[in-house]
């Protein structure tokens, strides 16, 4: 939710704190009960979205690229080792120019295809790298490529998540609307009523920012100059 939609989200909670604290005033079927009740399932449905939003796994794909970077750092290094036998040999799995995720994804598919020959594994095998070394790097490939796709989807998710948000925030200030024309009437004689129900459907204001003097001047500087 942005800062207007949180704020109208409080206020609705306000107003069902309201409603709840002041159901005995008001029978049960009446429109000021049926506009309680829909409120509240508004409420509950705008936590649902929230719990939609923004969500992702962005930290957890971090650490699968850490862990793709490493590998592909253990192999470029023992392929300069091996190098020293075999001339050449280091050119095939030179180590990515940058930490950018697509050189790093670009640079684990060409290692993968060269070690796909168990014999060239195999020399970086005696090495002492792990047996299972190229299954380990095509699992972080595909970890890595499992949460893009994930990531996608949830990003989906967001956008339809946030334009549910603005149609649920719309019926909730149409509910509190009808409520407001309701209890200025139910409560005409009850002066404390009224101001704790003006209390609780009324919408916070921005905080303003503070406008910097003309010519960006800072203020201190503007006052010593008088």
């Amino acid at each position: 939710m942005n800062d207007r939609e949180t704020r109208r989200y409080d206020m609705f909670g306000r107003v069902q704190t309201f409603g709840n604290g002041n159901a005995a005033d008001f029978a049960a079927g009446s429109k000021a009960a049926g506009h309680f009740a829909r409120l509240a399932q508004i409420i509950r449905d705008l936590d649902g979205e929230k719990a939609q939003q923004g969500g992702g796994s962005a930290t957890a794909k971090d650490v699968l690229f850490d862990s793709l970077r490493l590998d592909l750092q253990a192999i470029a290094r023992t392929a300069r080792a091996i190098d020293a036998g075999e001339p050449g040999f280091a050119d095939r799995f030179r180590s990515p120019e940058s930490a950018a995720r697509n050189v790093l994804l670009t640079a684990a598919d060409a290692f993968a295809r060269e070690l796909a020959d168990p014999a060239v594994a195999a020399k970086f095998i005696a090495y002492e790298l792990p047996a299972d070394f190229v299954a380990e790097l095509a699992d972080d490939v595909a970890a890595i490529r499992s949460a893009e796709s994930s990531m996608q989807s949830d990003d989906q998710s967001g956008v339809a998540s946030t334009a549910a948000v603005g149609r649920l925030i719309r019926e909730g200030m149409a509910e509190v609307m009808q409520l407001d024309a309701i209890i200025n009437n139910k409560y005409a004689r009850s002066p404390a009523k009224l101001r704790a129900w003006d209390s609780a459907s009324h919408i916070e204001r921005a905080p303003r920012r503070e406008k910097k003097p003309a010519g960006g001047t800072p203020p201190s500087s503007t006052k010593a100059a008088q």
